[in-house]
């Protein structure tokens, strides 16, 4: 089902109504969301409805088409409350939304067990729950649906640009109960109320905070069908043979391409859940309200949206595993990193405790998680002091290591980036302190690296400055582009003949982090995102201003980057240790 499809009917379905008639939203009347009864509708036999109830026409109607329906005792209990989890499965038929059983719970109160989590899990996204203070994540199945946060939930939909101060004077002089409307909420109220969403009741008040019956439900539902866009489709019965005013024409969504970062409005505000962490601090693997994460020095993002990070003080490459939403550590620097090097008859061998890892990257054409380290050429001391050379390796961690490629001349102690251009090429630069030299290299599985470009020489850029600072790279047939976010500068490097020039610099900016995604760079100053071009062109691409946070702990600085498969951002926040997801 289209994205369009289901905001369109979802937006009828909570009971803030689109105005007809018109050929452009607004400002509408007191009561105006129970008007238009459907004329002609199936006849219906239970017992608490009869047929001069206010509602038998809408409930017959949408039983017709098995939207909703009775109990087995022959009753509709049109006056029963709504709860969170029915709505949710309300919110489901309506829309035709695919409910499906899951391995895990997003929420600790809806075990997989509860006839509700496929609805919830379903819905999740557009029905959020609430974090406790012990940071667990819970939906509140049993609670009552209130007008307040369907009105929330509409806006969020419809796309309304809630950054652009709506007016809540007209709020507050057409509902009595102004007061009553949450402050996080009034935005919200605001712009329903200007785009001709809400009409309140004809006793002028908006009730927010007041509950929905399943008669009231029904409404909604049948004027869902109503008074939608052009897909019409609410449930499985035939349609009614009420002609409906066209509403509005809703906005044109552009669907998002996988794993293609979707370029968000300008003032577009987002939403961010916490997926790992936010627990305190600790090296604690299991199911994600109880995992807690100790450091995160590199971060990646497979084709499956299982989140890779490294954390060098454990030692330890972590996993956040999308598919149960546990975290498991996925391999540790033991035996398995141990290396015997062999040229001709003499082999020599390189020990694990030697290898400090340093860096992971993703290639998703091959589907393959890679880790750069460096090794010392010698034993290293108790207190692990290396009095030997520096050499780097690089191991295909995806099921069980292997070398992928090596390098023993020059000895880069720095890690700086890792890019791919096919299934078997790593292009990977570093700096070399003793050296004061950068050095870009390019290897194939199981190869010695070559060395494609060297700042002493003047065919390579800067890579150094301090360890904190990150640089990330990307590749074309004859050019490498490198992004510093310590000297805030985009340089290219022309491959074939050699030559290096500086395509722009920020003298002014202060960055944190940058990722490569698409050929193009992503680039964090707090908790606002930059998007980079090769030709230097500097867009924002997410204001830290813009950012909702679902669990309430915002971001003061994003220390990583990487996009999943649905185009939506996942950062690591340092402050709250935790792994993130800015949904776009």
């Amino acid at each position: 089902m289209s994205v369009k499809k289901f905001v369109a009917i979802l937006s009828s379905i909570l009971m803030l109504f689109v105005v007809a008639n018109t050929a452009s939203a607004s400002m509408p009347s007191y009561g105006e969301e129970w008007q238009d009864a459907p004329s002609n509708t199936p006849a219906i036999s239970f017992s608490d409805v009869p047929t001069n109830h206010w509602a038998y026409k809408y409930i017959s109607e949408m039983v017709g088409r098995k939207v909703i329906d009775g109990y087995p005792d022959g009753k509709f209990r049109p006056n029963n409350t709504i709860s969170r989890a029915e709505f949710a499965k309300i919110m489901v038929t309506a829309s035709g939304i695919q409910a499906q059983k899951v391995n895990y719970s997003s929420f600790s109160d809806v075990p997989t067990a509860n006839w509700a989590s496929p609805f919830v899990e379903a819905v999740k996204d557009y029905m959020t729950g609430y974090r406790t203070a012990n940071g667990q994540y819970i939906f509140n199945p049993s609670a009552p649906a209130l007008r307040e946060d369907i009105a929330v939930a509409l806006v969020k939909l419809k796309g309304y640009d809630v950054n652009r101060l709506p007016d809540h004077s007209t709020l507050e002089a057409m509902f009595k109960d102004y007061a009553g409307i949450s402050e996080s909420a009034k935005d919200y109220v605001a712009l329903a109320v200007e785009n001709g969403l809400v009409s309140g009741f004809p006793d002028e008040t908006f009730r927010p905070q007041a509950t929905v019956t399943r008669a009231e439900a029904t409404v909604m539902l049948w004027r869902a069908y109503q008074y939608g866009n052009d897909n019409k489709g609410v449930g499985g019965g035939e349609p009614s043979t009420t002609t409906p005013t066209q509403p509005p024409p809703s906005q044109p969504t552009t669907p998002s391409t996988p794993n293609q970062p979707q370029q968000p409005d300008t003032n577009e505000k987002f939403t961010v859940d916490t997926l790992v962490g936010g627990n305190g601090e600790g090296d604690v693997d299991g199911p994600v309200r109880i995992a807690k994460i100790n450091r995160v020095d590199s971060m990646v993002v497979d084709n499956t949206n299982n989140i890779f990070f490294l954390d060098t003080k454990t030692n330890k490459v972590r996993k956040f595993n999308h598919s149960n939403g546990t975290v498991e550590t996925f391999k540790t620097i033991n035996a398995e990193f141990n290396w015997n090097r062999q040229e001709g008859t003499s082999v020599t061998h390189y020990d694990h405790i030697a290898f400090t890892p340093n860096l992971l990257a993703y290639n998703s054409a091959n589907n393959k998680l890679f880790l750069w380290g460096t090794r010392c050429e010698v034993d290293v001391t108790p207190d692990n002091r290396c009095f030997g050379n520096y050499f780097s390796t690089i191991h295909d961690i995806s099921s069980d290591v292997q070398l992928a490629t090596f390098s023993f001349a020059p000895q880069l102690h720095w890690s700086r980036f890792m890019t791919f251009t096919n299934q078997n090429s790593i292009i990977f630069g570093g700096h070399n302190v003793t050296l004061s030299s950068s050095m870009i290299l390019e290897g194939e599985l199981g190869k010695e690296a070559d060395v494609i470009a060297n700042s002493k020489d003047g065919t390579g850029a800067n890579l150094s400055w301090f360890n904190e600072a990150i640089v990330d790279a990307i590749a074309t047939p004859d050019s490498l582009f490198t992004f510093h976010t310590a000297y805030q500068e985009l340089s290219k490097i022309q491959l074939y003949p050699r030559k290096v020039e500086s395509i722009i610099s920020f003298e002014n900016m202060k960055f944190d982090t940058v990722t490569s995604h698409n050929g193009k760079f992503y680039i964090s100053s707090g908790a606002t995102i930059y998007e980079l071009t090769t030709e230097g062109k500097l867009t924002t691409f997410i204001n830290g201003n813009d950012l909702i946070y679902n669990d309430g702990n915002p971001i003061k600085k994003i220390m990583h980057i990487d996009f999943d498969s649905d185009g939506n951002v996942i950062v690591y926040d340092d402050n709250n240790k935790a792994i993130r997801r800015i949904n776009l």
